[in-house]
């Protein structure tokens, strides 16, 4: 697991810690199991992720403590920008709990142990806290030590109730054995204090003196090899530099030039920054992203420009940004920039509509995402409402929503070659007045028997028989001896005529006269309508209905899209009396008259 600002990654810690487990993990702190090329026994490495100045003062006190309290256990404690950890060795001998739990304990090891445990709670440790073993001479032994923040107080309380047992059992008192093997060790032990003490007076006392070099402005790792050749030991600082990078020195203690005896200590103060956030940039502009990155202390990288047909983005404005809004950022990093080029139209075409009808052709142009806002009717000899030409032309491309004019097939009128003149009028119907019969006088006739004789005829008349009436449509002799034109008279109708009476009296033919229809001339009109803002949800269509029918004007608009705007087409032609009809989802929503 490889760590580089602190974060974690694959299996190795620092370049040389091969991670086997994980341990332990408690917030910022993590406990692994890793081992080390050359030591067979597996170690403890405590990782601490410091992102904040409230942990890096954490981890700093933790390590205070760590020096103060020596623990047995501890192998290396690690400080750098980026890296913050400690190393631990596993160490053999018997646990606290086990110690405590004997009947019969040692007193020098129960002494040791309170001294121990007194210790841990001047710098805000309870044994709780801590792993101790009890090593082959009986000493209490700190083997690990866990990162806590206890007041003296708090931790005092808390070793006295871990203590409580070794107020029951009984004390071992050791007795000194008054022999050389007794005496012996500390003779050698402090002869040996004595030469070590002497050398290491005289080393203290005379140290070698080295000046302290330069190591402004290169890494922290490279600068601290560097002194520490030079014989000095070296502690790290955070600090912040506008415009250097993470990791590189800003200053130290004491300065370059210095003279300083080896084994001394030099302070470096690394430029490691709180880290940022990187502010969302979507859709803003270039200036706008300027003066967002200015606030947050990042600086504008490479700028893409692509194109924003498929976001709807405006030209200019951001479409994506890398790293994404709200990542984690160092001070003075890049912010990569997709920018818009601007949206393009969408292109399509139509295929041939000529031989269609209207309801096709227009289907067909709704599919290719176009508007039929226009329609001329011609007349033609194909069927009615059949499409005789169009435009655009036949597969030529043109933006998306782009309006499509169709002509229309009517049914031709031909009218009479010649003017039919002034008609007759037709006659009078006539209708005869009623008439009482007469009786009738009778007429004596001759006798056969007797010459010279007349006998009356006294025969009853027959009065049973209607009289007879002129046929209908006949028109009656005038009494004055006058015709009526265009009425033929029988010769006894006629004095002057010499034929015989009884003729039927026939009227001339009238011709039949032809319907006159009256001629309605095309106009145009114009279409104005603001949409209100309520429109039901669905798509939007408009017509217009005049004395050939309905025809589609707007058709297939979104009414999302139609909400609060108004719909204006100039030249639309009419014939008659005419109104528009808006519909939603085919329904009729209103109508107004066409002017």
């Amino acid at each position: 697991m490889t760590h580089g600002d602190n974060t974690q990654s694959v299996d190795r810690i620092d370049g040389k810690y091969e991670v086997l487990s994980e341990l332990a993990r408690d917030g910022h702190m993590a406990l692994y199991s890793v081992a080390v090329p050359g030591q067979p026994t597996p170690l403890r490495l405590c990782w601490f992720a410091v992102g904040s100045s409230a942990q890096r003062s954490s981890f700093h006190r933790y390590r205070s403590a760590l020096k103060a309290l020596a623990p047995a256990g501890l192998l290396d404690v690690v400080a750098r920008p980026g890296a913050y950890y400690t190393v631990w060795q596993p160490l053999e001998g018997q646990p606290l709990g086990a110690f405590l739990a004997l009947p019969v304990r040692g007193e020098l090891e129960v002494q040791a142990l309170r001294d121990l445990a007194t210790g841990l709670s001047e710098q805000g440790f309870a044994l709780s806290d801590a792993e101790v073993v009890f090593g082959e001479q009986g000493e209490p032994q700190l083997g690990y030590l866990a990162p806590a923040e206890h007041s003296p107080e708090e931790a005092g309380t808390l070793n006295a109730q871990i203590l409580a047992p070794l107020k029951k059992g009984r004390l071992r008192r050791r007795r000194p054995v008054l022999s050389l093997w007794a005496v012996l060790p500390g003779l050698l032990f402090l002869g040996g204090a004595g030469y070590l003490g002497a050398k290491t007076t005289q080393i203290y006392l005379n140290p070698p003196v080295h000046e302290v070099g330069s190591v402004l402005g290169q890494p922290a790792e490279m600068g601290a090899r560097t002194l520490a050749a030079a014989g000095f030991r070296v502690v790290y600082a955070d600090g912040e530099g506008a415009g250097q990078a993470v990791g590189i020195v800003l200053s130290q203690d004491p300065p370059a030039g210095t003279s300083l005896p080896a084994g001394r200590q030099v302070t470096l103060t690394v430029n490691n920054p709180p880290p940022l956030t990187v502010p969302r940039l979507d859709d803003l502009s270039l200036d706008q992203v300027a003066v967002a990155l200015a606030e947050n202390r990042l600086t504008r990288g490479q700028v893409i420009t692509v194109d924003g047909t498929f976001t709807n983005t405006p030209k200019g404005r951001v479409i994506a940004q890398l790293p994404a809004a709200g990542a984690t950022a160092q001070r003075g990093d890049k912010v990569t920039l997709l920018i818009s080029g601007g949206i393009g139209s969408k292109q399509t075409w139509l295929p041939p509509l000529t031989g269609l009808s209207f309801d096709d052709a227009r289907d067909l142009v709704r599919r290719a995402g176009l508007v039929v806002n226009k329609i001329t009717r011609q007349n033609s000899g194909a069927r009615e409402n059949t499409v005789l030409s169009q435009k655009p032309a036949p597969y030529a491309k043109v933006d998306v929503g782009s309006p499509v004019t169709l002509t229309i097939a009517t049914t031709s009128f031909t009218g009479p070659s010649q003017s039919a003149g002034n008609l007759p009028l037709p006659p009078p119907v006539y209708v005869p007045p009623p008439v009482a019969p007469t009786p009738e006088v009778p007429v004596p006739t001759p006798d056969p028997t007797t010459p010279g004789t007349v006998t009356p005829n006294t025969a009853t008349p027959d009065i049973s028989a209607p009289n007879t009436a002129p046929p209908t449509g006949t028109t009656p002799p005038a009494t004055d001896g006058t015709t009526v034109p265009g009425v033929a008279q029988s010769p006894s109708q006629n004095p002057s005529s010499g034929g015989q009476s009884g003729t039927t009296v026939q009227p001339d033919p009238v011709p039949a006269t032809p319907p006159i229809t009256p001629t309605v001339q095309t106009r145009t009109v114009r279409l104005d309508y603001a949409f209100p803002s309520n429109l039901p949800e669905g798509t939007v269509d408009i017509v217009v209905r005049d004395q050939d029918g309905e025809r589609t004007v707007l058709s297939g608009t979104p009414s999302s899209a139609a909400a609060g705007a108004t719909a204006q087409q100039d030249g639309v032609e009419v014939r008659g009396d005419a109104v528009f009809i808006v519909r939603v989802n085919g329904q009729e929503f209103t109508s107004f008259p066409a002017k």
